[in-house]
């Protein structure tokens, strides 16, 4: 999913954009998303949902785990609900890069 990620954030961002998986965006990311909300930093996140912790051995991650991740910032996050959906892939990405504010993609790869 990198490359294609990068190809399209290319075209549509001009603002640098942070991909990481579900997992590590729930394990790793929620305390530089949170220096980066408490010092109103306009990073733009891309969190790519497959539901499990590919890296670790596959343990799964649910989405109400995701969602609560996320549920701090909820005015701040769009959900891709078809990341092979070139338009709401562009639409969601041009929306988060024209943000003057924290914005976290979330790309459901579940169904």
């Amino acid at each position: 999913h990198t490359r294609y990620w990068r190809d399209w954030s290319s075209d549509v961002c001009t603002s640098d954009l942070a991909v990481t998986g579900d997992f590590s965006f729930i394990a790793a990311g929620q305390l530089g998303l949170l220096e980066a909300s408490t010092r109103n930093l306009p990073i733009k996140i891309l969190v790519t949902f497959n539901g499990q912790a590919e890296a670790t051995g596959g343990q799964p991650v649910t989405a109400l785990s995701l969602h609560r991740a996320v549920a701090a910032y909820a005015g701040n996050v769009r959900f891709i609900s078809n990341p092979q959906d070139r338009g709401e892939i562009k639409s969601a990405l041009q929306e988060a890069n024209d943000a003057k504010d924290l914005r976290i993609v979330v790309a459901n790869y579940t169904t």
